[in-house]
């Protein structure tokens, strides 16, 4: 993390005078966000393009609704959105100080705590928070919610053949590269008999920092960007993917449901490899296969 520019602490400081934003940092690691944390007290969350800028009061919304319904905290709103003068625009004047040209933020809620450690979690509270997910019910908020499959979009055709041309590409031998390519295009194949799955609150990503713990309680999870009225299985997923993939059977509320959620871990494994696929630096295709012929493994024979 780094020291706020001069400009995001103005910012601050209007939208919500009082914490001490210079004394914060900013976390930079957000895929559709900045975040300057004033520890203890509040954040200012910063789109970072005019795309996510256009999706913040919707966003901010989501979170200010689900607030009363769920029993651990999430980032309410401190703050109305504030949206530069033109934040469609590349550029727009940021009053002289130094800094990036913010398009639009808002002051949520500091929520204490950290991630779980990985590989490891308590069955019951994992599924006190499935089960407070479930509990939501979506009609209400549906208009506030993102669509499925927002992040990379929908599985189409031209994506199904770019991500098995890549598995095909950097399978780890002759011999053995065409037995994920079939898994992948069986699980893959699978998804359609979901495609129905549309009425329950899925996060979008339950994994690691997102999720914070105090004493080994569930305390509030944050960045509700891709959620979803989507197949629960997929938050057994999400969680089981962080806290360990054996949980998975104790974690779903069926076994069905528990097969849905080892061929989903598939498909957000060849999430990975498709994205793989449109990077243009060189990604560790050799790591990325030794850990997709498993997981597809798994995935398969849940079908």
């Amino acid at each position: 993390m780094r020291a706020p520019y001069e400009n995001e602490i103005a910012l601050a400081e209007h939208l919500h005078p009082g914490p001490d934003w210079r004394g914060g940092r900013v976390a930079e690691g957000g895929q559709f966000h900045l975040v300057l944390i004033a520890e203890g007290a509040a954040v200012l969350r910063m789109a970072r393009d005019a795309a996510q800028a256009a999706e913040m009061a919707r966003r901010t919304a989501l979170v200010d609704a689900l607030a009363p319904q769920v029993p651990f905290a999430v980032p309410r709103s401190l703050s109305g959105v504030w949206r530069a003068p033109d934040a469609c625009a590349t550029e727009y004047d940021a009053g002289g100080l130094p800094g990036w040209e913010v398009p639009a933020a808002v002051v949520q809620e500091y929520i204490p705590g950290a991630a779980h450690e990985p590989h490891t979690g308590d069955p019951a509270a994992l599924r006190s928070i499935l089960e407070a997910l479930a509990d939501v019910d979506v009609a209400p908020i549906r208009h506030l919610l993102a669509p499925p499959f927002a992040y990379r979009g929908p599985w189409t055709e031209p994506k199904i053949a770019a991500t098995l041309d890549a598995l095909r590409e950097h399978a780890p031998d002759e011999a053995t590269g065409a037995a994920p390519v079939v898994d992948a295009a069986r699980v893959l194949a699978a998804l359609r008999e979901f495609a129905e799955l549309r009425d329950s609150l899925v996060h979008g990503d339950l994994a690691g920092h997102n999720v914070h713990w105090v004493g080994g309680q569930i305390a509030g999870i944050l960045d509700w960007d891709l959620a979803a009225a989507w197949d629960p299985a997929l938050n057994v997923a999400y969680l089981a993917a962080w806290h360990g993939r054996e949980l998975v059977g104790e974690l779903a509320v069926d076994a069905g449901e528990a097969r849905r959620a080892r061929i989903w871990d598939g498909a957000m494994l060849l999430e990975t490899v498709f994205n793989a696929s449109l990077r243009g630096d060189d990604p560790d295709w050799p790591k990325l296969m030794r850990r997709a012929v498993p997981r597809l493994e798994t995935a398969a024979a849940a079908i």
